[in-house]
């Protein structure tokens, strides 16, 4: 069986990039560029890893994971991505719970490599 995974990224071409790529691997994606969007997916589907960007148009994407504790997806495993790493946003994905923090840019196959280490 095949993992599904929903990449949050408002940079259309980096996540038409990673999703593609990840489909290319057998992997089924879904992807939102706000977090509002992911909302409704989250909503909708279930998925076994959720990778967001911090910076969204709209919110930061652990606000985004904040949400998801209760609902359909609270067994999904978690990644963030961001450019920068600053220490009270790596503090506050841990105590969500995120699995591992991803600098970008991150080359797809890094990501490939990471998803099968930690699925």
């Amino acid at each position: 069986m095949s993992l599904k995974v929903l990449v949050i990224e408002d940079d259309v071409v980096f996540c038409r990039l990673l999703t593609k790529y990840l489909n290319n691997n057998q992997i089924l994606t879904k992807d939102a560029q706000s977090a509002a969007q992911a909302r409704e997916i989250l909503a909708a589907e279930q998925f076994d890893f959720i990778i967001t960007d911090y910076k969204l148009p709209d919110q930061d994407g652990l606000s985004v994971l904040e949400g998801i504790k209760d609902g359909p997806n609270k067994n999904a495993k978690t990644l963030l991505m961001s450019r920068f790493k600053e220490d009270d946003m790596v503090s506050r994905a841990r105590e969500l719970g995120v699995l591992d923090f991803v600098q970008k840019p991150i080359k797809p196959n890094e990501l490939l490599v990471l998803l099968e280490k930690l699925k």
